[in-house]
């Protein structure tokens, strides 16, 4: 389903499930199996995009279930092979000629990995501490900010008290008071 309610079911999520079990880090010392958690992680990421990146992310899903046969390793579609037939395929269609064909592949290597590698195991496990960072982090910001005698501004809106939403939308600004030649803003009449 496409939309807010995103979900990898049936032979999308067979599919899927291929490329993350051949695409996620595996160390011979990691004792956890990441293929679940990095699937449920991809699938959360692609519920957030937009339709349109929803099924550009289901055609690469079927692209590469069905194109990737003709890399070698039989005619069975990707989602019906082993880990070692995927991974051969893969990185048959990570050589393609065609641009298209390793930016597809290039794809899910990159949602793979941000979604495995962001896992507070596998940072433990690397020895990222970069929650405990964030934190100590946030918590120098927070003693910066009370030891401030300065009142801060609140952090603006989008648009903010500037710019109204008519006026972001309008080609030509209007022009408030007189103009010269030397004003930054210059409106010009064909």
């Amino acid at each position: 389903m496409i939309g807010p309610n995103f979900t990898l079911r049936g032979r999308r999520r067979r599919i899927a499930r291929a490329i993350v079990d051949a695409m996620v880090p595996r160390w011979p010392e990691f004792p956890h199996d990441l293929t679940e958690p990095v699937l449920a992680s991809l699938e959360s990421m692609v519920q957030g995009y937009p339709p349109a990146l929803q099924a550009g992310f289901t055609a690469a899903l079927f692209g590469l279930e069905f194109l990737s046969p003709a890399m070698g390793g039989g005619l069975r579609p990707l989602s019906k092979c082993d880990r070692a037939t995927v991974n051969t395929r893969l990185e048959k269609l990570a050589d393609h000629q065609l641009p298209q064909v390793r930016q597809g592949v290039l794809l899910f290597k990159i949602l793979i990995s941000m979604a495995a590698y962001s896992r507070p195991e596998v940072e433990a496990f690397l020895g990222y501490r970069r929650r405990e960072w964030r934190d100590a982090r946030r918590k120098f910001r927070d003693s910066l900010v009370a030891n401030d005698p300065l009142e801060l501004p609140a952090t603006p809106a989008a648009l903010g008290a500037v710019v109204s939403p008519a006026d972001y939308l309008a080609f030509a600004p209007a022009l408030t008071g007189p103009t010269t030649a030397e004003s930054a803003t210059e409106r010009v009449t064909p």
